[in-house]
């Protein structure tokens, strides 16, 4: 996985642009810089974890800013949503974790939290579920290739951050959509 990192810095960047372009029918610079500077984070998260498997406690703390930054730049968002945020994706992966050792490590835990409060609720647990369907399917190509075997770990941190990052222009949308039906 080492050897995709210019591929993934070009993807998560890419998914800005698009996403700024086709999402913001009119630029608020302040929510564009917001939205740059958590991608732009995400993207070094993600590599991180895909050089050691390792989220460090550093890029939980930056990111943290970054939501609070959010809350004055982004106000649409209202306060009890990124506070459910902060919860309805990191305590379920923490209980898993508790449950089933090995299954999340606690950067992912910690990763999903202050992403949470960036997002809100609704695009949390689309992304979450964006992420873990990514990082599913790459596992399973890796799987049929034979490079991996069933016993063997990956880091899921570059998914998530993947789809968190999606979350920004399509988790409301979609949440919205999938509420409703």
């Amino acid at each position: 996985m080492k050897k995709y990192y210019a591929v993934y810095i070009g993807l998560m960047l890419s998914v800005f642009s698009i996403g700024s372009c086709l999402f913001y029918s009119q630029i608020v610079l302040s929510e564009a810089v917001t939205a740059f500077l958590f991608i732009v984070t995400l993207t070094a998260v993600g590599c991180q974890d895909m050089k050691s498997m390792i989220i460090a406690d550093k890029w939980s703390a930056v990111i943290l800013g970054i939501a609070m930054i959010s809350c004055l730049t982004m106000p649409e968002l209202p306060l009890y949503s990124r506070m459910a945020g902060l919860v309805c994706v990191s305590v379920p992966f923490l209980l898993i974790a508790l449950l089933v050792p090995g299954s999340f490590g606690g950067g992912d835990i910690k990763l999903t939290a202050v992403c949470g409060l960036f997002l809100g609720w609704k695009a949390t647990l689309v992304s979450a579920v964006i992420g873990i369907f990514l990082g599913g399917i790459w596992t399973g190509c890796l799987l049929m290739a034979g490079k991996i075997g069933r016993e063997d770990s990956f880091p899921l941190g570059p998914f998530l951050c993947l789809g968190m990052a999606l979350g920004i222009y399509v988790g409301n949308p979609l949440a919205e959509y999938f509420f409703t039906i």
